[in-house]
Formats: structure tokens, sequence, C-alpha cells
């Protein structure tokens, strides 16, 4: 089963044992990481019907039903305890956070958490931290034109980070991959589009520029 970058991104940095995947929608990571021997168990988890149809009937044409469980459920309200790994992507980074932080006594046993976030990244990595985890991997990769910023937590005492940490990433900025490097230069051309031609509040162009400072900064 071929998995877009971003999927392989994520199946990329989950570790052996057993994982649940909040949002599955299609299944298509779960399965493959169950098919390849990664996880040894799974629980697929869609909180709408229609969605969770379609992901059961995705795990039945797999062939994988017995060790990839799909789930009707809110976030991780009814997280089976024998779970060590989260995975939640593509959602808003607020939203992650709350529903990581709803149940808060249902990650006991979670060691890893793996995070795909269409927005708000850097209070998503602040507010994790804060809850016991430290970031040991990243990755942000380009799919069909889009940048997606993939981050592994694991449970543990977080080292001091500082603001350019939250906003880029503590790996990402260390790495600078070309990627990376790709997507905050064509932020900085976005940001000049809108300075030349949009007319700005003084506040607006304030926060434009302190903004490119800061991407200039850690290029």
């Amino acid at each position: 089963m071929k998995l877009s970058k971003r999927l392989q991104a994520i199946y990329d940095m989950v570790p052996t044992g057993v994982a649940a995947d909040v949002g599955s929608d299609h299944g298509k990571l779960i399965i493959s990481l169950f098919q390849n021997g990664v996880i040894t168990k799974g629980y697929a988890i869609e909180n709408k019907k229609g969605p969770f149809s379609r992901l059961e009937k995705a795990i039945q044409e797999a062939g994988v039903a017995d060790n990839v469980i799909p789930m009707l459920s809110d976030g991780i309200s009814e997280l089976p305890s024998d779970v060590d790994t989260v995975i939640i992507a593509g959602m808003g980074g607020f939203n992650i956070v709350e529903i990581l932080k709803a149940h808060p006594q249902k990650l006991k046993n979670v060691r890893t958490i793996i995070v795909d976030a269409h927005n708000a990244i850097p209070e998503l990595r602040k507010q994790v931290c804060k809850m016991g985890y430290i970031i040991a991997d990243e990755d942000i990769v380009n799919d069909a034109g889009k940048y997606y910023e993939i981050i592994k937590f694991i449970t543990g005492e977080c080292a001091y980070l500082d603001d350019p940490d939250y906003e880029f990433g503590p790996v990402l900025r260390s790495e600078k991959s070309l990627t990376f490097k790709a997507k905050y230069k064509t932020r900085i051309e976005e940001i000049d589009n809108l300075l030349s031609k949009e007319k700005l509040s003084p506040e607006r162009i304030a926060t434009l520029n302190n903004e490119k400072e800061r991407i200039i900064k850690v290029l």
C-alpha cells in the first residue's frame, strides 16, 4: 500500500508496539504499520459514522480485522490501555491539544505521541511539552504543494526550549533541510508580496516585518 509523503513521514517515526491512529480516515497508515510488522496491534479511531463505515470496510478488505480494531469514538476518550503510541494527524493544532488534554488519564501508558497539525504548531509544541513529553524527532515534507511538519514526542522532562524552538522546531531548525529552507523562503516571498501590494495597518506591517526577521535569523 503506497503512502503519501506526509503519511510516510509519520510512518517512519512510529516505534514498535501498539498504536492508535486518531482521525484515521481511510486507515491506510495504521493498516500499513501492521502489515509491515511495525506494530503488533492497532486501533483506528473515527468520530463520524460516514468515515467510520469506510474505515471498517478498508480494514476488512485488507484482511487485518483481527489486529487493527476500528473504534467509533471521540478522540482518546476510550483509548485502550495497551496503546503506547498515539498518532493524531490532519487536524488543527488547538484541536489536537484539546483532544490530548481532555482525557489525560488515558495517556498514562502512552510513551510516544506523533502529530501532524495544519496550524498553531508553535503552541502545539509548547502544550505537549508541558504535558510531560519531549520533542524526539521532527520532519518536514512537501506533499502535493503543501508543507507538513511531523513532530514526534516521547515521555521525558522537557529540556529548555526558547521561542524559536517552539516556532520553527528544535530539530527542524537545527537540521535546516532543503524542504525547511524552501518553506520559509516561500514565506518570505509571501510577506514581501503582502508588504508591496496590500494596504496594511501599521500594526500588521510591524507583525509581518517581525516574522520576516525571525525567519531570516533561523535560515
